[in-house]
């Protein structure tokens, strides 16, 4: 909080966003590059190097010479991700991932976050998409208008009274 972004991907964090922010008028590739570059040290070979071991982790390696406004919702969801990936984060911020993506695509998406947290990431999901959270976190936290309402296993907050309230507008049953 307060301090600028790439002194936070220089900690080892990094974020996409609940609308992608991608570079239109570049190529996938041109768009996973980019923020390697803004490491001083990243040689550019490396940078591509990596560019394309992410594109294959996220399946995207026959869209490499796209350029990214042709590209379908989720598979912006997926270059914004594979843009954080760049920044070979430890911290992994995810801002609405599921949100707007084909179902096809979303179960392509949770894929990816599984294999992420397999490999050692710590991530963050926030997101509106119950049945997709309950896929790819052990632990969840809700909140509603502006406060933490339930925190814990994945099956005791959807159970808890005050998160089906908040969802639904109507009681639990018990």
């Amino acid at each position: 909080a307060g301090a600028p972004a790439h002194r936070f991907a220089q900690r080892g964090v990094a974020r996409t966003f609940q609308v992608p922010r991608l570079f239109r008028r570049m190529t996938v590739m041109e768009n996973l590059i980019v923020p390697a570059l803004s490491d001083p040290g990243e040689r550019r070979a490396a940078a591509e190097e990596r560019a394309r071991d992410v594109l294959q982790f996220l399946k995207l390696g026959h869209l490499a010479d796209q350029y990214a406004r042709a590209l379908s919702g989720g598979q912006q969801k997926l270059l914004e991700l594979g843009r954080a990936l760049m920044l070979k984060p430890r911290l992994l911020l995810l801002d609405e991932p599921f949100a707007g993506v084909h179902p096809r695509l979303l179960e392509q998406i949770i894929d990816h976050i599984k294999a992420l947290n397999r490999d050692g990431h710590t991530i963050v999901v926030v997101d509106h998409n119950l049945e997709a959270i309950q896929s790819v976190v052990t632990r969840v936290m809700v909140m509603a208008r502006g406060r933490k309402i339930a925190d814990g296993g994945v099956a005791e907050v959807l159970r808890n009274p005050d998160v089906v309230r908040a969802y639904t507008g109507t009681r639990a049953h018990r």
